[in-house]
């Protein structure tokens, strides 16, 4: 019965990031037809967040870390990549549900300032606050939710994980935000 469970959950899994990346594609078309405004940026950002290389890499390479780890085979592969996929579904989705609800970019705003120790800075600060509607900073609620939400959904599928594995993979995750976003503050990708 566990087997049949597993195996209906990583084929929604997968049909969910199918699903995502359809919409992706979709999106990227309809951008060329449909005139772009605020409310339909806000979507658009968190189809390419939900799709993007970035989320693909991460699922991909989660799950091969994973299998490497514990010597899972094939199978263990594939589980690892549809869990590491589903997670960041969940948190891309509370990130962004929030974001909009309260009225917060998810948008990474690359620093003007010049030298290593101002933008490591502003890396820093992009990757623990958001921008309110006004223009102002404030602790991103939204983004710390999403990493907590994605790691703790992991507890549904995977048995064998605890509370206190879901709580580091959180935190473990908003570090490594914060190095993704030093890395391209610096490197000038994404600018």
């Amino acid at each position: 019965m566990r087997a049949v469970r597993r195996g209906a959950l990583r084929c929604c899994m997968g049909a969910s990031v199918l699903a995502a990346a359809m919409a992706r594609e979709l999106s990227a078309q309809e951008a060329r037809s449909v005139r772009i405004t605020p409310e339909n940026v806000r979507f658009t950002n968190y189809l390419n967040d939900l799709s993007g290389p970035p989320a693909l890499i991460g699922a991909v390479g989660g799950g091969l870390l994973r299998g490497v780890r514990q010597h899972d085979g094939a199978d263990g592969l594939a589980g690892g990549i549809a869990s590491k996929a589903a997670q960041h579904a969940v948190q891309v989705s509370v990130s962004h549900g929030l974001a909009a609800v309260m009225h917060r970019s998810t948008d990474y705003q690359p620093c003007q300032c010049r030298g290593f120790g101002p933008r490591v800075a502003h890396a820093l600060l992009e990757t623990f606050t958001d921008r309110r509607a006004d223009g102002s900073r404030a602790l991103s609620v939204p983004r710390m939710a999403g990493a907590y939400a994605g790691s703790f959904a992991r507890l549904a599928w995977e048995p064998d994980r605890g509370v206190g594995d879901a709580a580091a993979g959180a935190t473990l995750s908003l570090g490594f935000s914060a190095l993704f976003n030093i890395a391209r503050e610096l490197t000038g990708v994404g600018r």
